[in-house]
């Protein structure tokens, strides 16, 4: 069962930090316009889809009856009280997350409670391309939670590399080979035999997956 957590997309920490950074500025809370403009973004509808999924998350509140109507929450985090943790997103599946994460070139971080990751140290944040592990609960968009060089066994969930590209797959280990195997009844997908360019970078630890249509996350546990 998928249950929604306090994770925010990167474009919800947006909004609510430019929330924060604008009531300490004027003492007032921004109109929905000023949301708009401070945001750069064209449409009224695009400001309300991310307050919405604020409010539902227990960031900010909301009274229709003022014109100024948003209120930031003052508390770290309503989910947990362990509160939140910053995971870089280093690349999509299939683009050179080795690059980027050697580099720590990161553009986009991934707001979570932090019980999601509970003591693990080095947790990142990948986004998967494709529908190759659909059956593991993986789809296209989806964002994956890798620990670095995490201790990995046969059937486990893991990003590797080849070469410097990254792919999300289940593993198997067998007497003369490592193999990475696509989870997905369709048939379209092969599985692939790992090469002396090639390396396990870590182990999946959970799924979040994304909500197209209301620009909402959840998340599975593995």
């Amino acid at each position: 069962m998928t249950h929604q957590r306090a994770v925010l997309t990167d474009k919800q920490r947006e909004t609510l930090e430019f929330l924060r950074d604008y009531e300490r500025r004027t003492g007032q809370a921004p109109t929905i316009k000023e949301l708009r403009e401070g945001l750069g973004l064209s449409s009224l509808r695009s400001v309300t889809q991310r307050l919405e999924a604020l409010e539902r998350k227990g960031f900010i509140k909301r009274d229709p009856f003022r014109h100024r109507s948003i209120t930031v929450l003052d508390h770290i985090n309503p989910f947990s009280p362990a509160g939140t943790i910053q995971i870089p997103v280093i690349a999509s599946a299939g683009a050179d997350a080795a690059q980027v994460y050697a580099q720590e070139q990161y553009g986009e971080y991934l707001t979570v409670d932090k019980e999601m990751v509970g003591d693990r140290k080095e947790i990142v944040a990948i986004r998967a391309i494709g529908n190759s592990m659909v059956d593991a609960g993986i789809k296209n968009g989806d964002y994956v939670l890798v620990e670095v060089g995490g201790n990995v066994e046969d059937g486990d969930l893991v990003v590797a590399l080849l070469g410097d590209m990254a792919v999300v797959k289940r593993v198997q280990f067998t007497k003369d080979a490592v193999i990475l195997n696509p989870d997905s009844k369709s048939g379209a997908y092969q599985p692939i035999v790992m090469q002396d360019d090639s390396k396990i970078f870590g182990k999946v630890v959970r799924t979040i997956s994304v909500q197209p249509d209301k620009e909402e996350i959840t998340y599975e546990p593995i």
